[in-house]
């Protein structure tokens, strides 16, 4: 059963802030949504490869928008640009980025926001706005896809508005029943489809989308789809491996951005190119230099990034062999001390073990590791979890299992939950084990971290003696900060933080922490590094006040 919370009905589309409100409305419900077809929409997944991953990759991209950016209003909108790009996965994912960020940049302008038109006029000037920054997105657009899907959509919603101007709710039905139709007229346009007997994932979950934006309306729920058997997978035709390659790339002029993309289309296929360039991202103000998200797949995944060498910074540069597979099989287990991050731990995925004070720690490894399927990757995220885990992985190699002879276990020396949570965020479902292994190391590697704890003893330390009841903020494993103030301390931890540099800031609460020091520390961050994303997991894990990390 469904454990999503559905919003609050958003305010009337009246004023700014209502429409504000039902776009904020509509993002969340849109995650928690396509967050339960995930398994659906994989097994769906034929076009371009049949890779198993549209929902994944969507399901990672919504997730991390919304992580990002708690309320979506005027002042965000830079915030929520970023996300939407950084946050990319996958093709599908790069595409729905682009629809909304670039519903948020349109609703910069104030004759697009307030001052044109009823409700109605707007929801269908909404949804045009999605189609059409999806279709400038792909180098080579093909019919049968999102990109048909949301172009029907709109046209009809635009043909509601015609005689219904002040009804949003009429406007985005009627174009709910058009994406629906356009969804069953997929196979009949794109042949792979056909051959396998399915719509196209990426078109079904657009229409999903539009339930999820007539709910927040006032209509109807939307349902989850849950996944039937999956598609029959498209014949390999032999020869070299395909690579999807995707990175960031900082500060490209909108002349070499197009250039990039036609270069990109002679070079292969399946080409997005998401966000802003240079100039643009200026001129918006707040979020610096543009970034932009871009998305190939070709034969020669050195080649895909040569061709932005010397356009820009090039970033989260991620690299997957694509081969057409069904659901990967492999698992993910992360050791917490906390409810609130174990439930983050499984939404991104991942298999948590939760500790106990009344039960030993190695056995609850030891029967999370026996009862994972496939390949196992494990982060400990704490130095007494790590020498467990090496000790019992080095246990199961050694017996060699008959059961499992080709099983490959891999221990990510994580010291700190923020390490885990950058690791698990870059863990590829459908990628090669080791380059998997390769990247979570790299990134919990990078991640740098801090905490906020309480004394409870008299001790020497770094800055001084602290006594018992004082605020002690700890920075990769060294108190260098006391007080008597959790959020000023915190605070200096932070500063410490920020000051190499970073893009995204993980805040932890622990279950002594309230939702107030997170508002301060996300609201200082902000005044202090403009472009730094902050996310807040309400992690409810004891001894800690607060864990912080930055990457």
């Amino acid at each position: 059963m469904s454990e999503s919370v559905r919003p609050a009905p958003p305010r009337p589309l009246a004023d700014a802030s209502g429409v504000w409100s039902v776009f904020d409305a509509w993002l969340r419900r849109a995650s928690a949504v396509i967050g339960e077809s995930t398994e659906a929409l994989n097994a769906l997944n034929v076009f371009p490869i049949s890779d198993a991953d549209t929902g994944s990759n969507l399901q990672l991209t919504l997730a991390g928008i919304a992580r990002a950016v708690p309320d979506v209003n005027r002042s965000s909108i830079d915030a929520v640009v970023q996300a939407a790009i950084l946050s990319a996965h996958g093709n599908s994912g790069a595409i729905v980025a682009e629809m909304f960020s670039s519903v948020c940049r349109s609703l910069q302008q104030p004759s697009v926001s307030m001052a044109v038109g009823g409700a109605g006029d707007r929801i269908a000037l909404l949804l045009r706005t999605v189609a059409d920054a999806a279709r400038r997105a792909v180098a080579q657009p093909v019919a049968g896809t999102i990109l048909t899907v949301a172009a029907d959509a709109a046209v009809a919603a635009e043909q509601a508005a015609l005689t219904s101007p002040d009804d949003a709710l009429a406007v985005a039905r009627a174009a709910q029943t058009e994406a629906r139709l356009a969804l069953q007229r997929t196979p009949d346009q794109l042949e792979v489809l056909a051959e396998a007997g399915v719509v196209d994932a990426g078109g079904q979950a657009y229409a999903l989308l539009v339930d999820a934006l007539v709910e927040v309306l006032g209509g109807e729920p939307a349902v989850p789809i849950t996944a039937g058997a999956p598609a029959s997978p498209v014949r390999s035709t032999g020869g070299d491996p395909e690579y999807e390659v995707m990175y960031a790339l900082h500060g490209a002029e909108p002349e070499a951005l197009m250039a990039l993309k036609q270069k990109l289309s002679d070079l292969g296929h399946s080409v997005v190119v998401v966000g802003e360039s240079g100039a643009r991202g200026d001129r918006a103000g707040g979020m610096g230099p543009g970034v932009a998200q871009v998305h190939v797949h070709l034969g020669d995944p050195g080649a895909a990034v040569e061709a932005a060498l010397g356009l820009g910074r090039l970033s989260q540069v991620r690299i997957t062999v694509l081969e057409p597979v069904g659901p990967a099989v492999r698992s993910v287990i992360a050791v917490v001390p906390g409810r609130g991050l174990a439930r983050a731990v499984v939404a991104s995925g991942a298999v948590a073990v939760l500790t106990v004070d009344d039960q030993p720690l190695a056995e609850l490894l030891g029967a999370a590791l026996g009862d994972a399927d496939g390949d196992v990757v494990v982060l400990p995220n704490d130095p007494v979890a790590l020498a467990a885990a090496r000790r019992l992985v080095a246990a199961r190699r050694a017996e060699r299992r008959p059961t499992r002879p080709h099983r490959r276990l891999a221990v990510i020396p994580t010291l700190t939950q923020v390490q885990g949570l950058a690791a698990l965020a870059v863990h590829d479902p459908d990628a090669d084990f080791d380059a998997v292994v390769t990247a979570m190391s790299a990134a919990a590697g990078h991640a740098r971290h801090g905490a906020v704890t309480v004394a409870e003893t008299e001790s020497d330390t770094r800055t001084g003696r602290s006594f018992p009841g004082d605020v002690l903020g700890v920075v990769e494993g060294n108190v260098v900060e006391v007080g008597a103030s959790v959020v000023e301390v915190a605070w200096r931890v932070v500063e410490r933080l920020l000051a190499a540099g970073g893009e995204l800031l993980t805040v932890v609460l622990g279950a002594d922490a309230t939702l107030e020091l997170a508002d301060e520390l996300t609201s200082r961050t902000r005044e202090r590094a403009a472009g730094v994303q902050v996310q807040v997991i309400d992690g409810g894990q004891p001894g800690s006040v607060v864990l912080v990390g930055l990457e």
